[in-house]
């Protein structure tokens, strides 16, 4: 009976020794990824690239229903993540307020695919082929709001 008990006594012995390495290894490739991320995502905003690529992009808006004012809102959510994008979208609309139906249709499109750079990278990491995913991504949300701004309850919505 001792030896069962040195037994179980050595199993969690060694879970808690996998735990621990585990964690870890996952926090070391998470910061890989993210103290580079985030480096260059204040280079992106510090040199306007975001703000200049989306007046390049504005052409995207129109079939997605979301108005030029709101094109660099969602770019930021998508480059960036959500939360840089819910607060970009609250600073612009300070300034220029965006209508309702461009905050349901950025939030459809970011639902489905915000912060590319990020997930990209974090998929890169564990051997995924990162355009592929972010290709993917990008045109199943593109086609998803295309579709929703068509719909009865967002052609309702002010402009």
């Amino acid at each position: 009976m001792a030896g069962g008990c040195s037994a179980v006594s050595e199993s969690w012995s060694y879970i808690f020794y996998e735990m621990y390495t585990g964690c870890f290894t996952t926090i070391l490739n998470l910061l890989k990824v993210l103290v580079p991320l985030m480096i260059i995502i204040e280079l992106l905003i510090q040199y306007d690239v975001l703000e200049k690529l989306s007046r390049k992009l504005e052409f995207l808006g129109r079939p997605m229903g979301i108005s030029k004012d709101a094109i660099f809102p969602l770019l930021v959510g998508v480059v960036m993540g959500v939360t840089y994008g819910a607060g970009t979208i609250m600073e612009l609309n300070q300034r220029k307020p965006l209508s309702k139906r461009d905050f349901a249709l950025i939030g459809v499109f970011m639902y489905l695919c915000h912060g590319v750079i990020e997930t990209g990278f974090l998929f890169g990491i564990n051997g995924a082929n990162v355009f592929v995913v972010v290709v993917v991504r990008l045109l199943i949300a593109f086609f998803i709001t295309c579709i929703a701004a068509r719909l009865p309850y967002f052609q309702k919505m002010e402009h």
